[in-house]
C-alpha cells in the first residue's frame, strides 16, 4: 500500500521511508531509490518521521548538487546524507503550517514527561518543570528561507545556462528545447543581468501579459508556466540551489481560466476519442496491411493498454513478462533511454485476450529469438521527440488516408488512449482501476493514502467486494475484425 510522505508498508505492518533520488544525482548517490525502515507500525508516527526525513534528504540533495563535477566518493556521499538526515525525526511534531507572514506554526502532541522535556528544550522555556499531558503546543518559528541574506546572488543569464546544463542528459531533447525556449524568453524580457533573487510575481505577471499581447496561444502559455514554475522547473531549481527563497515561487497561477474558458479550451485543444465506425476504419485489415508490421502492433498496443506513444515506442522485449500467471506489459523507466511522464505512469498492465489471440506473444518471441532488445527496432531512443516519434508520424499518415471524410477535430495516436479510457468507463470499470491501468493520478488524496496496487488478475478480470463489483480490462471489445487482423499480423 502506498501513502503520501514517502511511506510504504511491508506485509508485517512495519512502515518504511522510500525516497526517489533525483535523476541528476543518480550517478553521485549510486542508486535510484533510498529506503529506510522506520521500525514502527503506527501510521501517525511513521508520517511524522517520514516528513522529517524527507526534509533532511531535500537538504542533502541540495548539498550534493554543489559538489564538483565527477565527484563520486560513494562513502562520502553516504556520510553526507547520513549527517544531514541524522536527528531529523521529531516525535513531537504532528502538524506544520506555513503562515502568510513568513512564520511556521508547529503543533506538537505531548504525551509523556520526555515529550515535555523536549518541548521545553525546543522553546527554551525552563520556568516550569511540570510535564504537560496530551496537550497540543504551538510555537512560531521563522521560515528557513525568509531571510534574503541566505540567497546566493546570480544573474538570470547565468542561471539560465546553469539550469539547462543541469537538465542535459536526463531530459528528452524535445523537452529540453522547449524549456530552453521558455527560459530564454523570460531572460530576454527581464534582462540577462536581472538578479534571480529579485524577480517578483509582478515581473512574471508582466511577462505573461507581454506574451498575451503578442497573441501567444494559451497552450503555449501553460507550457511556459509549467517549465518556469512547475515541477522540475527553473524556479524549483533556483530554490533548491539557494538562488531564490523557498516556497515563494513567483510563477504560479498566472494563467488561470474561467469555467467557460476551460470548456472552450477542451473543445479546441483536447484530443477527440474515436467512435466505433472510426475505429473499424483505422483497424480495418486492408487499411493496416498498407503499413509495416511494427506499426500495426504499436497501434494495437495503444488501443488495448491506453499507453502514451512514448511509452509504446520505448518498450523492450524484457518488458513483456508474466506476473502472477498473467501475461503483462511492464511500463517502466528503469531501462536505458526509458522515460515516464509521472511516477504513477510506472505500472504493469495485463495483456488483453484479443492481443494474445492475434499472436502478440508469438511476435515478441520471434523478436527475442533474433536477439532484439527492443520491441520496435526502428525506434530511435534518443530522437528529439522521443522513442515514439516514428509512431506519431506513421499514425498521422495512416489517419490521413482513412479519415478524409471525418468531421473536424484533433485526433492522433493519443486519441486511442482517450478512446480506451472512455470504453472502460462505459463498461463499468471503476475509476481507480482505470487509473492504475493507464497511469493516471486520481485527484482524491484518500485514494493515494489508503489504496493499494491492484494485482494483474484484478486489473484484467475486475474486482468484487460484497455486492460491489467492477469490471476489468478484459471487458473491452471494439468490434474489430479479429480474423482479418490475425491474417495481416502474421505476415
Amino acid at each position: 500500500m502506498r501513502i503520501p510522505h514517502h511511506l510504504v508498508r511491508s506485509s508485517t505492518g512495519l512502515w518504511s521511508f522510500r525516497q526517489r533520488v533525483p535523476t541528476d544525482l543518480h550517478f553521485v548517490v549510486g542508486r535510484r531509490i533510498i529506503k529506510r525502515t522506520l521500525r514502527t507500525t503506527d501510521l501517525r508516527q511513521a508520517q511524522v518521521n517520514a516528513l522529517a526525513l524527507a526534509d533532511g534528504y531535500a537538504q542533502a540533495f541540495t548539498l550534493l548538487r554543489g559538489l564538483p563535477m565527477g565527484w563520486s566518493d560513494k562513502k562520502g556521499v553516504d556520510a553526507l546524507i547520513a549527517g544531514v538526515t541524522a536527528g531529523k525525526t521529531r516525535d513531537l511534531t504532528v502538524e506544520r503550517v506555513h503562515k502568510p507572514d513568513g512564520t511556521i506554526k508547529e503543533i506538537w502532541q505531548i504525551d509523556t514527561p520526555e515529550d515535555a522535556r523536549l518541548y521545553r528544550s525546543a522553546t527554551r522555556n525552563t520556568a516550569s518543570a511540570t510535564p504537560v499531558v496530551a496537550t497540543p503546543a504551538q510555537r512560531a518559528v521563522p521560515a528557513r528561507s525568509a531571510s534574503s541574506a541566505d540567497i546566493v546572488p546570480i544573474t538570470l543569464g547565468k542561471a539560465k545556462d546553469a539550469w539547462l546544463a543541469s537538465l542535459a542528459g536526463r531530459t528528452l531533447p524535445k523537452t529540453l528545447s522547449t524549456k530552453a525556449t521558455a527560459i530564454t524568453d523570460l531572460t530576454e524580457f527581464l534582462g540577462a543581468n536581472k538578479k534571480v533573487g529579485s524577480i517578483t510575481r509582478n515581473d512574471v505577471a508582466r511577462w505573461f501579459q507581454h506574451m498575451r499581447d503578442n497573441h501567444i496561444a494559451s497552450p503555449t502559455l501553460d507550457s511556459k508556466q509549467s517549465f518556469i514554475g512547475g515541477e522540475d522547473s527553473f524556479f524549483s531549481w533556483a530554490m533548491a540551489t539557494g538562488h531564490y527563497p523557498q516556497d515563494q515561487n513567483p510563477c504560479t497561477e498566472h494563467n488561470n481560466y474561467s469555467s467557460r474558458e476551460k470548456r472552450e479550451r477542451r473543445k479546441k485543444y483536447s484530443f477527440k476519442a474515436y467512435d466505433t465506425e472510426q475505429l473499424q476504419a483505422l483497424f480495418a485489415p486492408e487499411a493496416l496491411e498498407k503499413q509495416k508490421l511494427p506499426f500495426r502492433w504499436a497501434c494495437l498496443i495503444g488501443l488495448y493498454t491506453g499507453a502514451r506513444v512514448s511509452e509504446v515506442g520505448q518498450l523492450r522485449v524484457a518488458d513483456i513478462l508474466v506476473k502472477d500467471g498473467i501475461p503483462c506489459i511492464n511500463f517502466t523507466d528503469e531501462g536505458e533511454h526509458q522515460h515516464l511522464k509521472t511516477d504513477v505512469s510506472k505500472r504493469v498492465v495485463p495483456i488483453h485476450p484479443h492481443l494474445l489471440d492475434l499472436g502478440f506473444q508469438q511476435w515478441v518471441d520471434t523478436l527475442k529469438s533474433k536477439g532484439n532488445d527492443r520491441l520496435f527496432t526502428n525506434a530511435s531512443p534518443t530522437a528529439k521527440n522521443g522513442a515514439g516519434n516514428w509512431i506519431t508520424k506513421a499514425f498521422g499518415r495512416h489517419l490521413g488516408m482513412v479519415a478524409q471524410d471525418w468531421d473536424p477535430g484533433k485526433r492522433g495516436f493519443h486519441s486511442l488512449r482517450k478512446t480506451m479510457i472512455q470504453e472502460m468507463q462505459g463498461r463499468a470499470v471503476a475509476s481507480e482501476l482505470r487509473a492504475q491501468i493507464v497511469g493516471h493520478e486520481l485527484s482524491d488524496e484518500h485514494h493515494s493514502t489508503y489504496s493499494r496496487d491492484l494485482r494483474p488478475r484484478e486489473k484484467l478480470h475486475g474486482t468484487s467486494a460484497g455486492d460491489v463489483r467492477s469490471a476489468g480490462l478484459s471487458v473491452l471489445n471494439y468490434g474489430l475484425d479479429l480474423n482479418g487482423l490475425r491474417r495481416v499480423l502474421s505476415n
